[in-house]
């Protein structure tokens, strides 16, 4: 098994990738409606809603450790996950002017 830091943020990369290429290609949303709607979620959740497109490369596997992770790591990128969601729905508000 690889380092579980490493692990998680490669997991947090290709899934904030995924959400984005949803948010401003596939979704029928805005991407401000997109992002607002998934900020709240968690990066299970995320991932799992993700897992098996074929471009992203999240798998049943990765859903399967994500699950074994130990809590604190988990907890962490999880969090910096939100935040950068965050942040996306911040420029988007600033950018339409709310």
């Amino acid at each position: 098994m690889k380092d579980w830091e490493e692990f998680m943020k490669e997991i947090k990369e290709k899934v904030a990738e995924a959400l984005d290429y949803y948010c401003w290609n596939i979704t029928g949303d805005t991407p401000l409606e997109c992002y607002s709607v998934h900020q709240d979620r968690d990066l299970y959740d995320l991932a799992e809603e993700f897992a098996e497109w074929s471009s992203f490369g999240i798998t049943k596997r990765d859903l399967e450790l994500l699950e074994k992770a130990p809590e604190k790591i988990y907890d962490k990128y999880s969090w910096e996950l939100k935040r950068e969601i965050e942040k996306v729905v911040d420029e988007l508000r600033k950018e339409e002017g709310i």
